[in-house]
């Protein structure tokens, strides 16, 4: 029994617009629980999943028409990466030469999310340059403020906290 392109289409695009959903709602908790076992690892989790799937979705998607989602394709490799990266390090920990993992794991989780928000927009505003680039361009300072805050640097503006209660040392 054969599978019509119409029905598997039909499949993935159904599979994305349920994974996307639930990686977009799950995103904000995930960010702005505190980081610790509880709450955040289950929502981290379960957004993990969904982001993958969301990804294999993609590929598959991208597989029947290469030439008009190659932006897509591309997003899709991108953000599998961070997120499969992003869970490696929360569940590795490994001591690293350059930052430590939970930097890693902040900035690469942070990153995913970025491109969950890009894709939406990138949906809703019909492929506008604008939608390519925003997500990017206001996601990428809110990263960089973290980070900081994460490693205790010193941050631009008065009232700089030394460290927060979610940084984390190398272990």
């Amino acid at each position: 029994m054969a599978i019509s392109f119409d029905t598997l289409h039909g499949f993935l695009i159904g599979i994305h617009i349920v994974t996307g959903t639930l990686s977009l709602l799950l995103a904000w908790p995930a960010l702005f629980v505190l980081k610790r076992r509880g709450a955040h690892t289950l929502i981290g989790r379960v957004y993990a999943i969904s982001m993958v799937t969301l990804c294999l979705s993609t590929f598959g998607l991208f597989a029947m028409a290469p030439a008009e989602l190659i932006g897509l394709g591309i997003l899709g490799v991108l953000t599998f990466g961070w997120v499969t990266g992003g869970v490696w390090m929360a569940r590795r920990k490994p001591r690293l030469r350059v930052g430590n993992w939970y930097v890693w794991h902040l900035n690469l989780m942070s990153s995913s999310v970025i491109a969950a928000v890009t894709a939406f927009a990138v949906q809703m505003f019909d492929g506008h340059i604008a939608a390519w680039l925003v997500p990017t361009l206001l996601g990428s300072p809110l990263i960089s403020y973290r980070t900081a805050i994460a490693t205790g640097a010193p941050l631009p503006w008065p009232g700089r906290p030394r460290r927060s209660r979610h940084s984390v040392h190398a272990s």
